[in-house]
């Protein structure tokens, strides 16, 4: 188990920093695009997508241990931050990503500098 546990840790940083990567790269693709005209704001307007945002951090940070599943985790919330700004816009989208990321930072200090 002690093995099983080091092993995690010693390539959880790297999986993590590759999957950021690519999410990011996917992120910039999009944004870049041109079809995202909508202006967002710094303040949170639409709170109930901000909390929806913090309500999946918490429930990603239980898997924070496990690799697959943190990834798996990861990928899921970048789906739903693309199916939020398809379905009701760009501002929710940057709410719930914002909610998604304080909660990380706030609760997982040591997850939030690899991922952020």
């Amino acid at each position: 188990m002690k093995f099983f546990h080091h092993t995690i840790l010693k390539f959880l940083p790297l999986a993590i920093a590759c999957l950021t990567g690519a999410i990011c790269l996917s992120c910039s693709f999009s944004e870049n695009s041109g079809s995202h005209t909508e202006t967002v704001s710094s303040k949170v307007k639409d709170k109930k997508a901000y909390h929806l945002g913090e309500e999946h951090a918490e429930r990603l940070l239980q898997y924070a241990n496990n690799e697959d599943a943190l990834q798996d985790g990861l990928l899921d919330i970048r789906a739903r931050i693309s199916n939020i700004r398809s379905k009701l816009g760009t501002q929710a989208a940057a709410d719930y990503e914002r909610g998604f990321t304080d909660y990380i930072r706030t609760n997982n200090d040591s997850l939030a500098r690899i991922l952020f």
